[in-house]
C-alpha cells in the first residue's frame, strides 16, 4: 500500500490490526504510521465502515431524521450522535452521487421523455427538469429558476454530458 502522506510505495506492514480490523503500515521514506483507512473520507471515524454506509443509505433513501437514526442504532448497541450522522452524510453523499453517475454513464436509452415541474424548494419557486428513457431509467435532473429555451438547452447539455449518449428522439408533453 502506498503512503498517503508522501505517496511512497516503500511501506512495510506492521504486526497486528487496528481496533476495527484494519491492517497497519509504516512508511520507510517518511517514517509515518498509517492504516488502510488513512487518507479516505472515513479517516478517524470510530464506527465500522459498513455501519456508516448503512446509516447514510437509510438517511438518503428513507429520509429518516438524524436523531431517529442515532436512536435506532443505539437500541442495537452502536453509539454515535446525530451530529456524526450529519458529518457522514456530508462526506459520503457526494461520493455516492458520483459513483451513481459513473454507473449511469452510457447506460441511458436513445429515446428520452422530458418533463418539467414547477415546485417550491427552500421557499423559492423553481423548475425541475427530468428526463427518463424508454425503460423508465432516470437520465438526468436539472433545477432552474426559469422555464425558457436557455434552461431547456442547458438541461439537455447536462443530460448528454452525464450519460455520454446522444438521444435519437426527445418527447416533451406528448410532442416528439
Amino acid at each position: 500500500m502506498d503512503c498517503p502522506h508522501c505517496q511512497s510505495s516503500s511501506t512495510r506492514e506492521r504486526e497486528g490490526r487496528t481496533v476495527h480490523g484494519f491492517r497497519r503500515f509504516r512508511c520507510r521514506e517518511c517514517g509515518r504510521r498509517f492504516n488502510e483507512r488513512t487518507g479516505s473520507a472515513l479517516n478517524r471515524v470510530q464506527v465500522p465502515t459498513d455501519i456508516v454506509f448503512l446509516v447514510v443509505l437509510w438517511r438518503l433513501r428513507y429520509k429518516l431524521s438524524l436523531r431517529d437514526l442515532a436512536e435506532m442504532f443505539l437500541i442495537r448497541g452502536i453509539v454515535f450522535t446525530h451530529e456524526a450522522v450529519r458529518d457522514w452524510e456530508a462526506k459520503l453523499a457526494p461520493l455516492l452521487a458520483a459513483g451513481l453517475r459513473k454507473r449511469r454513464d452510457g447506460k441511458a436509452g436513445r429515446c428520452w421523455h422530458v418533463d418539467e415541474t414547477y415546485l417550491k424548494i427552500a421557499g423559492e419557486w423553481c423548475y425541475l427538469y427530468r428526463a427518463i428513457d424508454r425503460d423508465s431509467n432516470l437520465v438526468d435532473v436539472y433545477l432552474s429558476e426559469n422555464r425558457d429555451m436557455a434552461a431547456a438547452k442547458a438541461f439537455l447539455r447536462s443530460a448528454k454530458s452525464v450519460t455520454q449518449v446522444e438521444p435519437e428522439q426527445v418527447t416533451t408533453d406528448g410532442h416528439t
